[in-house]
């Protein structure tokens, strides 16, 4: 039976919820204890329900207010710096001989304060605010905005980045200082995100990675003496799950099935079959425009002309089985080669809202790996034709790899291959092959 909050002492049970390490000094205490007078288990976990919600709206309390005075007092002490700085710091003597400076009368009146703030919260909480106040301590939040304005990371990227750094600071504190971190007190953060968030392992690595970039850039600005975060030991990290080409009868599965939604079915049904007859990325077939398709001797050209790196940048021949799928697009006549898809995320990427009910489809039919998302499509493709025996590099040239070789990277530029001739070898078996062919739904 469930004995969580519950502890048993002198055959009585009693309901505990620890308080949070940054809260105990403001809650005086290091958790929150009640008798439940039972020393029945069932009835323990019937009584302790009352208490446990009681107990976390007060954490929840002290949360709220421990951030609102921290960024209150970060604003103020933010106001004085500012008024510290443009004040004139000349000594003047007034008609009774006694000398004053602008400088100095803002800096008693800050002592007074911080002797306010010493009396309200105590010496840390005072030296901290008179430190950011005086420009003896630089503020993290005054830092990570420039550095994310530096970083050339892209949107969803920087986003994460952001969520991160701003999570640190909710719980170091508002006026939380690039000099109060030490290595002591990142790896205490390190501890407590990994035991009371509930977040996942590997996302407590990418939280401490996005940390230890950013006090890297602090580093190299003379800003921080040293990476606290490098070094905190979070585990041998585990080899990632290898995205692998789709089965047939993986593929089957997608290619005979029509998504629920009506505003999507003939998208993902046009998108899945263009992926794998070309390999191309989701975000480069949606970003497709109207006038990036044109009509050649031998046929239809595709041309990507933006992607995540300069090789994908390139031109593909449109395969045979796809000039229905293309030749339809091309009559609404918009703009884009597939109309009406809104842009989200980060990124502004429109291909974001596509990905997310391509997730909902492979749900529905029951394609549910963890790398059987739509870039396993682009795996399949190129798993395909090296079973094909088509050259590394003619393929590297189709899908939009870089080409390394001295010979087949910098001395030719795959000009004269031809992309046509190696595309048509696509065959994932006569099953496949029909299945891509039906085109409607």
């Amino acid at each position: 039976m469930d004995q969580k909050y519950l502890i048993k002492q002198y055959n009585t049970y009693s309901v505990v919820v620890e308080v949070p390490k940054r809260l105990q000094a403001k809650a005086g205490r290091k958790r929150f204890k009640k008798s439940l007078g039972t020393d029945s288990l069932a009835e323990a976990n019937r009584r302790k329900h009352f208490f446990v919600d009681q107990f976390h709206r007060q954490i929840a309390h002290l949360e709220k207010a421990g951030s609102e005075a921290d960024a209150s007092r970060a604003r103020e002490a933010a106001e004085f710096r500012q008024i510290l700085e443009s004040h004139d710091r000349t000594w003047h003597e007034d008609e009774e001989g006694r000398e004053w400076s602008d400088h100095e009368e803002e800096l008693d009146r800050l002592r007074a304060r911080a002797k306010e703030i010493l009396n309200e919260s105590g010496q840390e909480a005072a030296e901290r605010f008179y430190k950011a106040a005086t420009g003896e301590a630089t503020l993290l939040s005054d830092q990570y905005p420039i550095w994310l304005g530096e970083v050339e990371h892209a949107g969803q990227t920087k986003a994460q980045h952001e969520s991160t750094i701003r999570r640190f600071i909710d719980w170091a504190g508002q006026g939380v200082s690039v000099e109060d971190v030490t290595r002591k007190r990142a790896g205490a953060y390190v501890s407590d995100i990994l035991n009371g968030s509930g977040l996942a392992r590997a996302t407590v690595r990418r939280h401490v990675s996005s940390l230890s970039t950013l006090w890297q850039w602090l580093a190299g600005r003379g800003i921080a003496p040293a990476n606290p975060w490098r070094g905190q030991q979070l585990g041998k990290k585990a080899a990632p799950a290898e995205r692998r080409g789709l089965a047939n009868e993986r593929l089957l599965k997608l290619l005979g099935a029509t998504y629920s939604t009506p505003k999507y079915a003939q998208l993902l049904s046009d998108l899945l079959r263009l992926a794998l007859l070309h390999g191309a990325r989701l975000d480069e077939l949606c970003a497709l425009k109207s006038l990036d398709v044109a009509k050649r001797e031998d046929g239809y050209w595709m041309v990507i002309t933006s992607g995540k790196t300069r090789a994908a940048k390139r031109e593909i021949p449109v395969h045979l089985l796809a000039v229905e799928i293309v030749e339809r697009r091309l009559k609404d006549a918009d703009e884009y080669l597939f109309k009406g898809l809104v842009a989200g995320g980060p990124d502004g990427k429109r291909s974001w809202y596509v990905s997310k009910a391509y997730g909902r489809f492979r749900e529905q039919v029951g394609v549910t790996g963890d790398k059987e998302d739509f870039h396993a499509l682009r795996n399949t493709f190129i798993t395909c034709m090296e079973g094909l025996e088509v050259p590394e590099s003619t393929v590297k040239l189709l899908v939009g790899h870089r080409r390394q070789s001295m010979t087949y990277g910098h001395y030719s530029k795959g000009d004269r291959v031809n992309l046509r001739k190696a595309i048509e070898k696509l065959d994932y078996g006569s099953e496949v092959m029909r299945s891509i062919k039906s085109v409607g739904y």
